[in-house]
């Protein structure tokens, strides 16, 4: 517990040197640097890894190669070509429709009823992000309940807040370019302990997973590759950063996160792989961590999920206040109600958790099927140029928050409609057979519409 305080004592202490302390209204929400000049190349493609490589999805992708082996890890590698996708859609919008925003995309095109569905679904994701990260690092210091874990969710939650409070984007941004390299140096650290440790890789445990086309691993990889054509979109802590910059240094900085970014995510993944004959005894993945490993490649892995959840919180919090504040233009533009938002939406957070919501974490997954009404929107509106009217729009939506609860109720035990009536043994095929069905529905109303109105 001391090495972890005083960890973030450090974190704490030196971000002091890379915040502004004195904002201004386009450092604050649009994250220019001061004399409103862009950030660099680097500075962007960090803030762009640092801010989606978060604990939740360390440990998610620790997680899946845990119990699914290979196929497990590439499953959550695959989320991460929402780089490529997302940073096309951005350059694109940008160049065709001269936006500053997703949600000014949404009302230019389709009045309220598109500004309404897309704010209701990010403002569920920056929530959702919130108490997710959150969850991750109490279960890091204590079981649910106890002090330790209450207090560390407290003094995680108010170091991110006080960066966000401090500077808004900016001091995201800034901030970020640290805990990167401190996030880099860990994982490298990881690696070569890995390396040198006493294997507990099972060769042929793995190539049985990997051969093994009933592996649920392998349908949450073609769930992935559903899902990142609208995955990105709904996120605003990557597609806020899609504006700050012109749209050659945005195509690049993308580009190069990707490369990045899956390349620690598949490098965390080992993690699991490494200890996934334990998941044979009934052994949880961060159970398994304490077990197997001193206390010193322990330490290691918590610091890990430790940096990646406070990169990824003031992030969040930052694209809270501009989506109240300047997208969608709730308050008056100023500091003060920034700084309102961030305290509000880290409250919102935190009673999510406190009020023992587990539940709501398991939901955080169900995010990406809810944004699946963005897929055709997107790849119909910008790959083919052909008009979403704002009919199909509500009918996509309304089958994505649909789809999106049946699945939740279906992962909970408490309905089990689509796994009996077609046979369905593990929750992530369920979640591909509805992903499927809501995406094909989403692509015949559009062309339906589209007929009817020619």
């Amino acid at each position: 517990m001391i090495i972890f305080i005083t960890f973030i004592i450090i974190i704490g202490i030196t971000s002091l040197f890379f915040i502004s302390r004195q904002p201004d209204i386009k450092g604050f929400y649009s994250g220019l640097m001061e004399g409103n000049k862009e950030p660099s190349l680097v500075a962007m493609v960090f803030s762009l890894v640092t801010t989606w490589i978060f604990s939740r999805s360390l440990l998610t992708a620790a997680i899946l190669a845990y119990y699914y082996g290979l196929p497990g890890a590439l499953a959550y590698t695959a989320y991460y070509f929402s780089f490529l996708t997302g940073g096309y859609f951005i350059v694109n919008l940008r160049k065709k429709f001269r936006i500053n925003s997703l949600v000014e995309f949404f009302e230019k095109e389709y009045g309220f009823a598109g500004k309404f569905s897309y704010s209701f679904i990010i403002i569920i994701r920056l929530i959702s992000e919130i108490f997710a990260n959150l969850i991750v690092i109490g279960l890091i210091f204590g079981n649910e309940g106890t002090i330790e874990y209450k207090a560390s969710i407290l003094i995680i939650m108010l170091l991110a807040f006080s960066y966000s409070f401090l500077g808004g984007l900016r001091n995201s941004i800034k901030t970020d370019y640290f805990q990167m390299i401190i996030f880099l140096l860990l994982l490298l650290a990881l690696l070569v302990s890995l390396y040198f440790s006493n294997s507990l890789i099972e060769y042929n445990l793995i190539v049985s997973k990997v051969g093994d086309f009933s592996n649920p691993g392998y349908a949450l990889i073609l769930v992935a590759l559903l899902q990142i054509w609208s995955y990105p979109i709904h996120d605003p802590v990557m597609m806020d950063r899609g504006f700050i910059c012109s749209t050659e240094k945005t195509k690049k900085s993308f580009f190069l996160a990707f490369l990045l970014s899956s390349l620690c995510i598949f490098s965390f993944s080992l993690l699991g792989l490494h200890l996934s004959p334990n998941a044979l005894n009934g052994i949880s993945f961060i159970e398994a961590v304490k077990i197997n490993f001193d206390e010193y490649l322990a330490y290691i892995i918590f610091l890990l999920l430790i940096v990646s959840a406070i990169s990824t919180l003031d992030s969040t919090l930052s694209s809270a206040a501009k989506l109240i504040v300047l997208d969608l233009s709730l308050l008056s533009k100023t500091i003060l109600n920034g700084r309102l938002v961030m305290f509000i939406f880290s409250i919102l957070g935190l009673i999510f958790i406190f009020f023992n919501t587990k539940d709501l974490y398991t939901a955080v997954a169900v995010s990406g099927t809810a944004a699946t009404f963005l897929t055709s929107t997107f790849i119909l509106r910008i790959l083919f140029n052909i008009p979403v009217s704002k009919v199909s729009l509500i009918i996509s939506f309304a089958f994505s928050i649909l789809g999106s609860i049946l699945y939740y109720l279906e992962s909970q035990n408490i309905n089990n409609l689509f796994s009996s009536t077609f046979e369905l043994d593990h929750k992530y095929k369920t979640l591909l057979f509805i992903n499927i069905i809501i995406i094909f529905i989403n692509f015949s109303s559009v062309l339906i519409n589209k007929r009817k109105n020619s």
